[in-house]
């Protein structure tokens, strides 16, 4: 990253990526598009329990026509049809929680593994510098210490959740499982401590918490405690980031956030259309880059996923993204309400999600947290419409078991 941009320089620095990844991302996309054709029931299902994300996503393609970089706006809200287009597969699995489990689980085992080797033996691709004091920081299969330190944190969840939602009988009779997830954990802990991420941390702290909360019995079946952790967890967390709690000096920061309080005053002075923004992923385009790299050199986000979308999308895309949230959070308190084994990992899922883009850009085509986010939040409508367009004679699924009772018989039509 260069320290100084000129206009020209920045209008350019951020248009897309090589024609290989565009070539991949859109082969990918199509054979999503392929199999949800090949789902076309439970794809409409989807769609139409989901309305607050279609909408979501419509708005951010009409974006462009107001953007200073139609083109590049364009190209960008296309790439980020392919979030929605991964996540609808995954979701529309006849067993949606086995596909689930086993994506992230799999991903686990190779991406940890593969972040420490490169760390380690291959420093030009794990290891990054900073442009101000060249200090090292680790960034393992990905190009940033914070979103190394991002999908750690998801991972962790999703071994410990794996350990906790295992039948008691099989803990006991196969060691294999505890020694497996353990050590995923263990390295990963490890990983994040190199990463020092103090966001990724926090989150897996707070979310960790969550996890084992929701998983007991006394509370994943009763709505006002749950209410009650979560508001406590986001109400502690914003006081401690924005009011100088003891939380932000146990990780090793000061009030201003590593900085990040003084680049969002400056991303609110250039803001000219706060209804409707400047378009999709358009922000950090041309003359406001520009501007920004004058004060930040190499600065490329707000860091606070909130402000991002009210930099790209105005008041109207953070309100559909409240609506989004909202009816999130009540799909995954339906879930809970029904005891279903993946409630309490998308409840620290959706907890993580809006703790950690106060302090980065999470909702952001293609970012784990954004992909995560659009996971646990869609899942339920799906199969809660499917439901009623069953016909009476479908038997209703026992109280303890997951939503594939619902798909298999759509499936079977």
């Amino acid at each position: 990253m260069q320290s100084q941009g000129s206009r020209g320089s920045a209008d350019t620095a951020y248009s897309e990526g090589n024609a290989f990844d565009r070539n991949i991302l859109t082969g990918l996309m199509l054979l999503g598009v392929i199999v949800l054709a090949s789902r076309s029931k439970r794809t409409t299902a989807f769609l139409a329990a989901n309305v607050p994300v279609i909408l979501f996503f419509l708005y951010c393609g009409l974006s462009a026509i107001w953007s200073d970089h139609a083109d590049i706006s364009a190209k960008r809200w296309f790439r980020g049809l392919g979030d929605l287009v991964m996540v609808m597969v995954i979701l529309t699995e006849t067993d949606w929680a086995g596909a689930f489990k086993w994506v992230y689980s799999r991903l686990a085992c190779a991406l940890v593994p593969l972040s420490v080797m490169l760390f380690r033996w291959y420093p030009a691709l794990g290891r990054s510098y900073n442009i101000h004091d060249g200090r090292v920081s680790v960034t393992g299969v990905t190009d940033d210490k914070n979103l190394l330190g991002a999908i750690c944190m998801l991972f962790a969840l999703t071994a410990a959740w794996c350990v906790i939602e295992a039948p008691q009988t099989e803990r006991v009779r196969n060691k294999k499982l505890l020694i497996g997830y353990g050590s995923v954990i263990a390295v990963i802990i490890y990983l994040m401590n190199l990463a020092d991420s103090a966001t990724a941390s926090a989150c897996l702290i707070e979310g960790g918490g969550v996890l084992l909360l929701a998983s007991t019995r006394r509370i994943s079946g009763r709505p006002k405690l749950i209410h009650l952790i979560v508001a406590t967890v986001l109400s502690v967390t914003a006081f401690n980031l924005f009011f100088g709690g003891s939380l932000l000096a146990m990780f090793g920061r000061n009030p201003s956030l590593t900085g990040r309080t003084d680049l969002w005053a400056l991303c609110l002075g250039l803001v000219r259309n706060p209804v409707f923004g400047a378009g999709y992923e358009s922000f950090w385009l041309g003359w406001r880059l520009e501007r920004m790299w004058n004060y930040i050199s190499g600065v490329n986000q707000a860091h606070n996923g909130y402000l991002e979308i009210y930099l790209n999308l105005g008041w109207i895309g953070v309100i559909l993204l409240a609506a989004l949230l909202i009816t999130g959070y009540r799909n995954i308190t339906l879930a809970m309400r029904r005891r279903e084994p993946t409630a309490s990992l998308r409840l620290a899922f959706f907890v993580v999600a809006c703790i950690s883009n106060c302090t980065e850009a999470g909702f952001k085509m293609m970012h784990p947290m954004w992909l995560a986010l659009l996971l646990v939040s869609t899942a339920r409508p799906a199969s809660s419409f499917v439901r009623k367009r069953l016909t009476k004679s479908v038997e209703p699924p026992r109280e303890s078991s997951e939503t594939p009772d619902f798909t298999n018989a759509l499936a079977s039509q």
